[in-house]
């Protein structure tokens, strides 16, 4: 009986020990619930991923945080389906109806081939960063953020310097902005007061993005 019980005390732990390395909390639940959209949209992503040369999964983990997969999404700002795009962007990519999934599966996995092509010379993996930081705070503020880690002597191709330097996109840091933008005194783009939403959204899209590359592992039909 004493040998039966710690069997199954064993192999409980190690069931929970599993569970807790494979499961990642509410992220991996969320991916769960929201699988049969991404099968539903797989052949659609993989076919402009691949026209655009961009892994269909990133494009996916963006979809899953810009809208949840819904095709019906309207943003407070009036940013519209799967992945949210601004009337004015899903006009210049040729996006005639962004509530139509096909048509904005295509403009957003466009428009994130060039945000990615923006920031050429620097390292996949922080540039896939750069690229969906501009995708949610504008291309702009991360050039300006950019200016900021040079004047400062930084790396300005490493997402974490750029990162911190969004921070100081701000009015508190007129100071720092008079001697990087010694004409104007002020960044191009104007002050940003998202940066924390902006890294925020960078980090769970790739949270996200390695969740699905994970499962890929997994599950065949990934």
């Amino acid at each position: 009986m004493r040998k039966r019980t710690l069997f199954f005390i064993i192999a409980t732990l190690a069931l929970i020990f599993l569970f807790n390395t494979v499961i990642d909390s509410t992220r991996d639940f969320r991916l769960f619930a929201l699988s049969p959209k991404i099968l539903k949209y797989r052949r659609t992503l993989q076919k402009h991923a691949r026209e655009q040369r961009l892994d269909w999964l990133l494009v996916s983990a963006l979809i899953v945080q810009e809208s949840g997969f819904d095709e019906s999404a309207v943003s407070s700002v009036g940013a519209q389906g799967l992945a949210q795009l601004m009337p004015a962007t899903a006009k210049e990519l040729g996006v005639r109806d962004a509530f139509d999934a096909a048509q904005n599966i295509a403009g957003a996995t466009k428009y994130l081939r060039q945000l990615y092509d923006a920031f050429s010379g620097t390292p996949h993996e922080p540039r896939i960063r750069l690229a969906l930081a501009s995708y949610n705070g504008g291309k702009g503020r991360v050039r300006d953020a950019q200016r900021i880690v040079r004047y400062q002597q930084g790396e300005p191709l490493e997402w974490e310097e750029v990162s911190r330097a969004l921070s100081r996109l701000t009015a508190a840091d007129a100071q720092l902005h008079r001697g990087v933008w010694p004409v104007k005194g002020k960044p191009p783009h104007g002050y940003f007061l998202g940066a924390d939403e902006t890294r925020d959204y960078v980090e769970k899209v790739m949270r996200y993005y390695e969740r699905l590359r994970f499962y890929r592992g997994l599950l065949f039909f990934l």
